[in-house]
C-alpha cells in the first residue's frame, strides 16, 4: 500500500511539476492560449486564469511533498483535473483543432487521448487518496522503488496524445 501511495504521489508531482514548468517557461504563449480558447474571459481575466492555473499546479506539487498537506494537494489535483477535463470536452466540441495547452505550447490538437489521459490521472489521484487515508506513509525505500516508474509514467501520460499521434498508422498512396 505504501508503494501505491509513493507511486501516485511521485507520478502526480511529475505531471504537475512538468506541466507547470512548461507553462512558466512559455507563460506568454500559455496566456495567449487561454485567451484564445476561453474568449469570453477577456484579456485581463484570461491572464489571471492562466496565472491561477500555474500557481495551483505548482501548489499541488508543493503540498504533495509535505505529508500533512497531501490531502490538500490531492484534492486540488482532483479539482484541477476535473475542471481541465470539462475544458477539454468543451474544446473537443467547439474547437477540435485547438491545442489543449496541457504542457504549455503543445501544438497537438485536442483529442480523445487527452480525455483518456485525464481519466487515468483522475483514477490515479483517487487511488493515491485512498492509499494516503489507509497507510501511515511510505518510507524512503518505497519512494526509491517507485521513483523511476512514476516519473516515466507521469511524462508518458502528459504526452500521451503526442505519442498516439506519433504511432498512428498512416496510409501512403
Amino acid at each position: 500500500m505504501q508503494v501505491v501511495e509513493a507511486f501516485g504521489q511521485l507520478c502526480l508531482i511529475t505531471v504537475f511539476a512538468w506541466s507547470g514548468g512548461q507553462k512558466m517557461h512559455g507563460f506568454r504563449i500559455f496566456r495567449g492560449h487561454v485567451s484564445t480558447t476561453v474568449p469570453r474571459l477577456g484579456r485581463l481575466s484570461s491572464g489571471m486564469l492562466a496565472t491561477a492555473v500555474l500557481l495551483m499546479e505548482l501548489g499541488v506539487v508543493a503540498s504533495l511533498m509535505v505529508r500533512p498537506l497531501k490531502r490538500v494537494g490531492l484534492a486540488t489535483a482532483l479539482l484541477l483535473l476535473a475542471a481541465f477535463t470539462v475544458y477539454l470536452l468543451n474544446l473537443l466540441r467547439t474547437r477540435s483543432n485547438a491545442s489543449c495547452g496541457c504542457a504549455g505550447a503543445s501544438g497537438t490538437p485536442v483529442s480523445g487521448a487527452h480525455l483518456l489521459r485525464n481519466a487515468i490521472l483522475l483514477a490515479l489521484t483517487a487511488g493515491t487518496w485512498w492509499a494516503v487515508v489507509f497507510t501511515s506513509g511510505p518510507s524512503l525505500s518505497h519512494y526509491a522503488i517507485a521513483a523511476a516508474p512514476a516519473a516515466v509514467t507521469g511524462i508518458t501520460l502528459l504526452y500521451l496524445a503526442e505519442l498516439v499521434s506519433l504511432f498512428r498508422m498512416t496510409h501512403v498512396k
